[in-house]
């Protein structure tokens, strides 16, 4: 060890160069081995959690793919399952918290009783609801999260007993929940509330209809597979579908999912496809540093052959020659281990908003253990062909040749070659996938959303059920709350929609034609609900393509009307004009008469074409939740207290969520595929650079070792542009060899990428065919400079030193 660190502590050039390389591919895999080992490979922080299922409802005709649970459903399951210990069911919802300054809003979970048994859980401090508590009636208690005992109640021991006014009633703090609690799905969570049934922002007919609405959960019975559970769920299914046929979830499939792999959604393949990235910038790093023990061992042929002629075996110089690779490698984990950190750090605050389980993230002992194993293979696999070699070399031969220079044989070139053409084959494929991902990004940042979101402030309400508990009483709140922000200074134009295009809030509701067969609820097709007040199409500048807005007379008790957009009518009302037409809307089933059509818009993301939706009067059919719109004459980033002050004039009590300027809010849908092309495309530009050094290095030290070579043509006639074009050729001989081979990998393994394109083909021939002239280009200069370098050998030099 001593003589290595010695005879590395003498090439600190190669050291450095070394080092540095395999540290960004090794601390490029540490980091996302990090993300990936708690994100996919760490247990949930339940008991037993290999044992916990979310069942869920899938309906692939009316676009319903891992939905939530309707209480009916829950119930017959309840009654009739077979194979879980426990089961519980909760809603996510939202609280207005008041009495500890200004008004807040808080994330909130209503959960039957037995929802924290089923995870395994008690409270840290106090207890769970009483059966008593989870029946209609009960007494109002809550229980609070650990971040919320800690940031709002200070860690008060004394907080159980206290009481929190949430929504206008005081509820007893019974209990303070465990950290586990604080991870994902409940991380944004802060109150506990019992009876889930009694959600208020849902109407009997959506309770009683089959919507889906409630998180199920449930847990094993020792010894029940999830292959039977499931089977047990389709016979609950086909006799829910026998027993409630015109309930809208009667045709949905039950399916009972692992929660872990519930909770991490579909990323699987796109963390593969980003470990298959780091994976080949190690590989290409791996290859550079590969070349450069080559040509150093066979610098350090005289040196090796004086140990063997000294009695050495070849294992010994084997073994140290691999202690040498060994340790570079692991110099480069340390470093590595140290860009990791920074990487992850950065990954998650990227990241934090969509990445499931981020606040796990970090680089642990798993990670560590890994980048040791990784070091390790990476310090054997590059170093053990050319410890191989050089031990291989006669010792006789060595000592003759030492002082001529030499390249090591035909063998050892032909690997440096092989080494040099997987470099370019593997920078290619990292190029063309990140080539395809930008593609893809730009198209889809081109798409027109149908709206326009610039000069938008918008900010959300949510308002207490019992303050507001008829449509009177809301239509009331947003005809005031709208006139006091139309005066606001700057405001150009001002609406209140409950689920504005692409932010996220909406959702698919039964819709029938009348004049038409009326089909059960079962089976009528779905349409987006949107409740939007006067203005609201002019304040996104949506085109009112015929027929007329709602207006103030559009309130409780005046006739149902509906605007739909053009895919509606398209859908709908094929040819014929739909002015004048009625619909039956919901799972309420109200008859709403057609008054208006309005342009399309992308309202779910980008990527999805326009579908069907409807739009009803919030005056009209007020509902607790709305968004605020404005359209302001500047900048909207500086709305926020203007719009939170109009607010507090219509009701004091109530807080402004969020606030922020509409663009800015769309951006985050953007979120998650721009930190994937960032990613790809800082591999593959790290890939590029490391191909570019590893042609310029095998092409330098060939020129080196073929100086005498040089020498002798040159004295015997040979032109400098002829030595240039010789040593060109023998270069873009081997790059146009990587190249194919890299457009030959990039068509198989980009075929798997087609699940995170838009509007780009996988094998587009014209991303391939710039990819693939790009890297000659730059392969071609890292050729040049060493060619150019060959026409300056001097001759006589040349001639002298061999």
């Amino acid at each position: 060890m001593r003589h290595t660190l010695r005879i590395l502590a003498k090439s600190p050039g190669f050291s450095l160069v070394a080092i540095l390389a395999l540290a960004l591919g090794i601390g490029a895999n540490t980091a996302l081995f990090s993300v990936t080992d708690a994100v996919f490979l760490r247990p949930l922080p339940f008991a037993q959690p290999a044992q916990l299922v979310r069942l869920a409802s899938t309906d692939a005709l009316h676009g319903f793919d891992r939905a939530p649970f309707s209480l009916p459903r829950f119930e017959a399951v309840r009654e009739n399952q077979q194979v879980f210990r426990d089961l519980a069911c909760g809603i996510f919802t939202a609280f207005t918290l008041t009495g500890r300054g200004d008004p807040v809003q808080v994330q909130g979970f209503m959960a039957s009783q037995d929802y924290l048994p089923t995870l395994g859980l008690q409270p840290l401090f106090g207890r769970n609801f009483s059966a008593a508590e989870d029946r209609p009636g009960g007494a109002p208690v809550v229980l609070v999260s650990y971040n919320f005992w800690r940031q709002t109640l200070h860690a008060d021991p004394a907080a159980l007993g206290q009481s929190l006014t949430i929504d206008g009633q005081p509820h007893t703090v019974i209990g303070i929940l465990p950290p586990a609690l604080s991870s994902i799905p409940f991380n944004q969570v802060e109150l506990w509330t019992p009876r889930p049934a009694e959600v208020p922002f849902l109407q009997p007919s959506q309770l009683e209809g089959g919507g889906f609405f409630f998180q199920v959960i449930a847990r094993l019975k020792p010894g029940v597979s999830l292959a039977q559970a499931q089977e047990n769920m389709n016979v609950i299914a086909a006799a829910y579908r026998a027993a409630h046929p015109s309930n809208s979830d009667a045709p949905s499939h039950l399916d009972a999912i692992p929660l872990l792999d519930d909770l991490v959604g579909d990323q699987r393949s796109t963390y593969a496809l980003l470990f298959g990235a780091v994976g080949c910038v190690l590989l290409i790093a791996c290859a550079n540093v590969a070349n450069l023990l080559l040509a150093r061992f066979s610098a350090r042929r005289k040196e090796l052959a004086l140990r063997l002629a000294l009695g050495a075996t070849r294992g010994h110089i084997v073994r140290q020659l691999l202690l040498e690779s060994t340790v570079v490698a692991l110099l480069g984990g340390a470093l590595g281990v140290l860009l990791a950190r920074w990487g992850v750090d950065a990954f998650v605050r990227l990241g934090q908003n969509f990445i499931p389980r981020s606040q796990e993230i970090s680089v642990h002992l798993p990670a560590l253990l890994f980048t040791l194993a990784l070091a390790l293979l990476t310090g054997i696999g590059m170093g053990l062909f050319p410890a191989l070699h050089a031990a291989r070399t006669p010792s006789g031969d060595a000592l003759k040749d030492a002082g001529r220079g030499s390249s090591g044989g035909p063998a050892q070139g032909r690997l440096r070659s092989a080494l040099l053409v997987a470099e370019i084959a593997l920078s290619l494929v990292l190029l063309i996938a990140a080539s395809l991902l930008l593609t893809s990004f730009s198209r889809l940042q081109r798409v027109s959303p149908g709206f326009d979101p610039d000069h938008v402030f918008i900010g959300f309400v949510n308002l207490p059920p019992a303050k507001y508990p008829n449509a009177t009483a809301l239509s009331n709140f947003y005809l005031h709350l709208q006139q006091r922000l139309a005066v606001l200074p700057g405001a150009k134009a001002v609406a209140l929609a409950d689920s504005p295009p692409l932010s996220g809030n909406s959702g698919p509701a039964p819709i029938a034609v009348v004049g038409h067969p009326v089909p059960p609820l079962s089976e009528r097709p779905n349409a987006l609900r949107h409740l939007v007040t006067p203005n609201s199409f002019a304040t996104l500048r949506i085109p009112l393509l015929r027929g007329r807005d709602f207006n103030e007379r559009d309130l409780p008790g005046s006739p149902e009307t509906v605007i739909i957009n053009e895919a509606f009518a398209r859908q709908f009302f094929p040819g014929e004009d739909p002015l004048g037409r009625k619909i039956i809307t919901g799972m309420a089933q109200k008859t709403a008469e057609i008054v208006g059509v309005v342009g399309d818009t992308h309202t779910l993301d980008l990527t999805t074409p326009p579908r069907a939706e409807y739009f009803l009067p919030a005056l009209q059919r007020g509902e607790t939740f709305t968004s605020i719109l404005v359209r302001t004459e500047g900048d909207p980033a500086g709305f926020a207290a203007s719009v939170r002050a109009a607010l507090h004039e219509v009701d004091a009590d109530q807080p402004l969520i969020g606030g922020q300027p509409f663009a800015q809010l769309i951006a985050r849908t953007f979120a998650a595929r721009r930190l994937v092309m960032l990613l790809l495309g800082a591999f593959a530009g790290l890939a590029l650079i490391l191909a570019g050094l590893g042609v310029y290095s095998v092409m330098a030290y060939v020129v080196t070792q073929r100086t005498n070579e040089i020498g002798i043509r040159m004295a015997l006639g040979a032109t400098p542009g002829g030595v240039q074009r010789l040593v060109l050729k023998q270069g873009l001989r081997l790059v146009a060899l990587g190249v194919c081979l890299g457009l030959s990998g990039a068509l198989l393994l980009t075929q798997f990428m087609a699940k995170v394109l838009f509007a780009v083909q996988a094998a587009d021939p014209l991303i391939y065919a710039a990819a693939a002239a790009f890297l000659a280009v730059v392969a071609a200069l890292a050729c040049y400079f060493p060619a150019r370098r060959a026409t300056r050998v001097d001759p006589l030099i040349a001639l002298r030193a061999e």
